[in-house]
């Protein structure tokens, strides 16, 4: 599903009035119809409610105008519903006049700021509906009145339902004036807007739902806006070509190689193999200083170990690489870093291993501080290559800060995948996967939970046992992903924040399960786009 700038929606309506003869004020009467949808879906039944819609000068408010419209012939009485203005109605342009004119010819009582937002019953409202500031603000909320009311409804029980976006949630960048609006939902319409996944976009939007205005699915297929998000349908699809025919072997499912470890950190490969191992691979083997294997063959009982040389401090060395050619010979995947250390030693063991290995090859963690010395050798690389960094490790890769990181995650992200001519997954809440053509993915899993050590080995040996059997770099990276994330939110939803690494890789198998089990399903209006799906509210997982 792309995902769109304010501008490249503007441009994608214009396209759609344009080349089908869609009128504006239709697409705004079905967005209206999209919202009070989702009203009587929610808030069940919706008769005995009493809604305030709160409605802004521009076409956020004509929305408005158009739910509160439809809401009358929902509520029991016209008393339930009160429907508020900012501006004055002279102010009104276009669809939002029209839809003005209709209500209030209709006979709805409108009220108007300046008459008075604090004698609002604030409290005595089941629903507000957040119609005010849409994707043509511009980061500053201007008049006294706006603000005031703004922090009025910022304060009221009721949970708050953004129509597109939230009031004062810059629609590119994610950044928000300090007296944006919170919603409790979010009905974007069309498409997504890059600021619901970006900085405060995260916290202000609650659960996000796209509703479909009627726009040619055609056309927005073909909208190149150079993001998308990875939906819950799109990881069905790449789930279904996990399925096995009925002979198949441990062979057939894929070969792994976990080339990482050091004394203290044996645990960081245990986990990557264990989730390369539930995530379907068929064998997996990790190469490991001499000094950990022991402990490593004590806690992963189904992965074969090799001892590789190592030093004193029970860490790699250069010349443990002597070995592993051996050992990623017949390996469809190979994952380097997790726990490697960043002895001298080691990060030049990493750096022939990403040199000279032949096979597709996930880095992350310790490994990941190698690479910048060698940005040629990886870049040059015949092999896929995907690399996980969280921010830290990000910026050490791009020579920035991780302030620099977080406030240009999908540029950063961009820069980082042409500069390697890698697929990088830069993880974190809603995980950017950037490809080396230029093309950006969010994901739309995962949750507070999973900022849990070792979060982030279980993710490369989930990437690296999907892409032992997809033979894919692109679909096992978002897949992987989406699966992590997916997993994580079962846990979170079991164990809150006393979720841990191991909790990930034990639902992983259940919500893998999910996904093939699902498959193509037809296109809704009105598409659930939060990091909870579907299936964890109407069938528990596992």
């Amino acid at each position: 599903m792309n995902i769109f700038t304010a501008e490249q929606m503007r441009a994608f309506d214009k396209a759609a009035s344009e080349q089908f003869r869609i009128p504006s004020v239709v697409l705004m009467e079905n967005a209206a119809l999209r919202v009070v949808e989702f009203l009587e879906a929610q808030f069940a039944p919706l008769a005995d409610k009493k809604i305030l819609v709160l409605c802004g000068s521009g076409s956020n408010g004509g929305d408005g105008f158009a739910i509160a419209r439809h809401l009358q012939h929902a509520l029991q009485s016209p008393a339930d519903l009160t429907v508020f203005m900012t501006g004055e109605p002279g102010d009104l342009k276009d669809d939002a006049k029209i839809n003005f004119n209709i209500l209030q010819a209709a006979g709805t009582s409108i009220t108007q700021a300046g008459t008075g937002s604090g004698e609002l019953p604030w409290d005595t409202f089941d629903v507000i509906v957040d119609a005010l500031l849409g994707t043509g603000f511009k980061g500053e909320i201007r008049g006294d009145a706006l603000i005031r009311l703004l922090g009025k409804a910022a304060l009221a029980p009721a949970p708050i339902v953004a129509v597109d976006i939230p009031s004062g949630l810059h629609p590119d960048t994610g950044e928000a004036a300090s007296e944006a609006l919170k919603a409790d939902f979010t009905i974007t319409l069309a498409a997504p807007k890059r600021g619901l996944f970006l900085k405060r976009g995260f916290d202000l939007c609650g659960e996000i739902w796209v509703g479909g205005i009627g726009t040619p699915q055609r056309l927005m297929d073909d909208s190149d806006t150079g993001v998308q998000a990875v939906t819950h349908r799109a990881a069905c699809a790449l789930a279904e070509q996990l399925k096995r025919p009925l002979d198949a072997h441990k062979g057939d499912a894929g070969r792994v190689l976990i080339l990482g470890g050091s004394l203290g950190l044996s645990g960081a490969p245990a986990l990557s193999a264990h989730a390369a191992l539930r995530a379907g691979a068929g064998l997996v083997t990790a190469g490991l200083p001499s000094s950990i294997v022991p402990i490593f063959a004590s806690v992963q009982n189904e992965a074969m170990s090799s001892p590789l040389l190592d030093d004193e401090q029970g860490r790699f060395v250069e010349a443990s690489f002597e070995e592993v050619p051996r050992l990623w010979k017949n390996m469809d995947a190979v994952a380097l870093g997790p726990g490697l250390s960043r002895s001298a030693g080691a990060l030049e063991f990493a750096r022939r291993v990403v040199i000279e290995c032949p096979v597709p090859l996930v880095v992350d963690a310790d490994a990941l501080y190698a690479l910048r010395s060698i940005a040629k050798e990886t870049k040059a690389r015949q092999a896929p290559t995907i690399l996980t960094p969280h921010p830290g490790e990000m910026g050490e890769l791009m020579q920035i800060s991780i302030e620099d990181v977080q406030s240009a995650r999908m540029e950063t992200a961009k820069a980082c995948a042409e500069t390697f001519h890698a697929i990088v997954v830069l993880k974190g809440a809603r995980s950017i996967i950037a490809l080396p053509n230029g093309k950006l993915f969010v994901n739309l899993t995962g949750n507070p939970g999973m900022a849990t050590g070792g979060s982030g080995d279980v993710l490369t040996g989930i990437i690296a046992g999907l892409l032992a059997q997809l033979k894919d770099a692109q679909s096992a990276a978002l897949l992987g992903v989406y699966a992590h994330g997916l997993a994580g939110d079962v846990a979170y939803d079991r164990r809150d924040n006393g979720l841990i690494a191991s909790d990930l890789t034990h639902e992983l198998p259940a919500a893998l399960k999910e996904l093939k089990r699902c498959g193509e399903q037809p296109q809704k209006r009105l598409q659930r786009l939060h990091h909870l799906t579907h299936s964890i509210k109407l069938r528990p997982l596992g």
